[in-house]
Formats: C-alpha cells, sequence, structure tokens
C-alpha cells in the first residue's frame, strides 16, 4: 500500500476505537472524549494544519500537539468545509485559523531558522499524542484525563510515524514527549523542563525527536528558540 491507502486504513482502524469515551474522574466528572474517526469521512473533511494529513503524508518533520481540543471548533470547520468542497476553500479555512498555538509556532519557526517564510507551517506534518476531541468548550486539562488518554492513542500515534517517516519530530509539551517515550522506550524526567535540560534530543535510528516546551508557554523566547534552532542542525529549510 501507499501512504495515501495507508493512512486511509489508519482511519478506518481509529474508528472503532472506543477507549476514551466512557472516561470519569474521581467523585464522576464525565472526562469522556468523542471519536472524531467515528465517521471517517468526517474526519477527512476537516480544514486545519492539524488535519490536512493528506497533503503532508510525506513531510521531514512532523508536530506533535497534546489534543485536538473542544468537538465544536472541529465542526464548525468541518460544516465551513462541506457546504464549498473545493481545494481553495480548504486552504482558505485552514489560513483563517488564527490560534495563539499557530501564531507562536509560525513565529519560532522563523526566527529560528532566519527566514522570513510565512507558509513554514503548511509544510510539516501535524497530529496530536491525543486524538480524539473533548466535550463542551473547554480547552482546560482539569476535563480531561491526560495520561490515560495519551497511553489509549500511542499506538495510533506510532502508525502515523511509521506512515510518514519524519527526519525530526518536534512534541509541544510533556505529554507528546511522555507517548513517545512509552512508544520508543526512552528515558525522560518527570517534568518537561528537566527533561530538556538533561536531555538535547533523543535519536531513534535516522528519526530526531526534539522535546519543545508548548509555543504558549511561559518561557522566555530565547529559550524557545535555543530549542526551534535544534531542527534545523537536522534538516534545512529549504528541503523541508
Amino acid at each position: 500500500m501507499n501512504k495515501i491507502e495507508k493512512f486511509n486504513s489508519l482511519l478506518k482502524e481509529m474508528s472503532i476505537c472506543n477507549k476514551c469515551i466512557n472516561l470519569k474522574k474521581n467523585g464522576g466528572m464525565d472526562c469522556s472524549l468523542i471519536n472524531i474517526y467515528t465517521d471517517v469521512e468526517f474526519s477527512k473533511n476537516i480544514p486545519s494544519i492539524w488535519t490536512d494529513w493528506f497533503n503532508r503524508l510525506n513531510s521531514k518533520i512532523m508536530i506533535i500537539g497534546q489534543d485536538w481540543g473542544p468537538f465544536q471548533d472541529i465542526k464548525k470547520l468541518h460544516d465551513s468545509y462541506v457546504k464549498n468542497q473545493t481545494e481553495d476553500n480548504w486552504n482558505f479555512l485552514i489560513n483563517q485559523e488564527k490560534s495563539m498555538t499557530k501564531r507562536m509556532l509560525t513565529k519560532y519557526l522563523i526566527e529560528s531558522s532566519k527566514k522570513n517564510n510565512e507558509k513554514i507551517l503548511n509544510k510539516i506534518f501535524i497530529t496530536n499524542a491525543i486524538m480524539c476531541a473533548r466535550q463542551g468548550n473547554n480547552y482546560r486539562e482539569n476535563n480531561i484525563k491526560l495520561k490515560e488518554c495519551t497511553m489509549n492513542c500511542r499506538d495510533y500515534l506510532k502508525m502515523q510515524i511509521d506512515i510518514v517517516e519524519p527526519k525530526i519530530i518536534l512534541t509541544l509539551g510533556y505529554y507528546p514527549l511522555y507517548s513517545l517515550a512509552q512508544i520508543y522506550n526512552l528515558k525522560i524526567e518527570k517534568n518537561l523542563t528537566q527533561t530538556i535540560k538533561k536531555y538535547d534530543s533523543f535519536k531513534i535510528e535516522d528519526m530526531t525527536i526534539i522535546p519543545l516546551y508548548h509555543p504558549t508557554a511561559q518561557v522566555k523566547k530565547e529559550e524557545q528558540i535555543r530549542q526551534y534552532s535544534k531542527i534545523w542542525n537536522t534538516v534545512k529549510i529549504d528541503e523541508i
């Protein structure tokens, strides 16, 4: 199978997963997630940098974030696209996304590479450690079981990595790195700051894993740029 066929097969496999749909915290708080792949065609029609999978399967760089955020945001993007299913509208909706995460990611990639290329993020395969969506409209982590959901999704994340075969993986925050530590048996510290201070990067055969702070974290710009600069020691910006 080629990469497109493999990714289609992966989405079908994810569509029957129910590991995170009935989760509760102690005290009964509902932490269940919504499997956005139950309808595979729905999951393939969400125009976002986080779901533009089929246009990025040959990317040399992969970014792994923590989780999707609320389902209602995903549904709005889907509904906006299905009204006008053209490539122009797909690209328009992706470019309309103005989240702080996207803006800061672009900023640090540009400044670390010293290339003023606003389209740099469009050349990178982007995914999440937790692949289902939150209920409600709350981005805060108290309505999700981060560690359990991360572990539930790790096999699917490994499949995505095997399909894309990136040269570099960038992890945004602790839980994406934690997932890779479980997948590849990496030794990491109990928090992200300690891990970054102790481990410059991790090498898995021909692949390099660079742990990053989340781009919106309260971390000095100089420290953020220092981490992002490591990307360009492995791959040239003109190659991505």
